[in-house]
């Protein structure tokens, strides 16, 4: 089984912003205002009993027009059977849906993931809020509960900055994290619904990230699980004790 784990990285499209009569400064525009700058996508693909193999891509605009970049993702998503976000479906995928129209682009593979009903794409955004009956976290709050690095080296809000100073390879790294993180709040989320997920998930992924140095250098700091069976221990003094440990 091939499952995918995507994120986008965007800036506000300025021509579009101004026929709009949107300010970028003024907030986050809407998502129809949006040029992409990087699409990163991790693959894990499980075959045999519980073998797992990795590989991460990102495609950017350090290398690729817009139009490429959409292309990629496209021909890279057509053959998963999964695919996950986080706010995917509030997001990402209508971005990529929308500059695809602008750049004239036919994406049936990436128009599968708007359809709720086909099953392939998971918005672990959508899960973790229960269809939105609870507050909707944003990732790094999901991350912070599960021990999990994230936001390591910039943040949303730094992505335009760092695009308009030309330092888009750390665009490139920032989204690539960003996948990371995700698949590893979704394998965490995951498991208490199945056995064997969870750190267990978090251990195979280190052991990619550690056989693949200098390269993956950047996801050192997700390399390092934590020890399982954490969670808050009793409140009462240690003479006193008489709980579960």
């Amino acid at each position: 089984m091939k499952t995918l784990v995507l994120d986008i990285e965007t800036r506000p499209d300025a021509a579009a912003c101004a026929r709009a009569g949107a300010d970028p400064a003024a907030g986050f525009p809407p998502f129809p205002l949006h040029e992409i700058l990087c699409v990163s996508i991790l693959e894990i693909v499980r075959s045999g009993w519980n073998e797992h193999t990795y590989a991460i891509n990102t495609y950017s605009r350090l290398d690729l027009s817009e139009r490429g970049i959409i292309e990629a993702v496209e021909e890279h998503v057509s053959d998963a059977q999964c695919v996950v976000t986080y706010n995917g479906r509030g997001f990402d995928v209508p971005v990529v849906i929308a500059r695809a129209a602008l750049c004239g682009l036919v994406v049936p593979a990436i128009n599968t993931l708007a359809i709720r009903v086909t099953g392939r794409h998971e918005d672990l955004l959508d899960e973790v809020c229960f269809n939105r009956a609870a507050p909707r976290p944003p990732l790094s709050a999901l991350c912070g509960a599960f021990n999990i690095p994230v936001k390591i080296e910039a943040h949303g809000g730094n992505v335009t900055a760092l695009a308009e100073a030309g330092d888009l390879a750390r665009v490139t790294r920032y989204c690539e994290t960003d996948v990371v993180a995700t698949y590893l709040a979704r394998c965490m989320w995951r498991s208490t619904q199945v056995r064997g997920t969870g750190i267990e998930d978090w251990n195979r992924l280190a052991a990619w990230i550690r056989s693949d140095q200098p390269h993956l250098a950047h996801l050192l700091p997700y390399a390092t699980p934590p020890r399982g069976g954490g969670g808050g221990a009793c409140l009462t003094p240690a003479h006193l004790r008489n709980c579960d440990l």
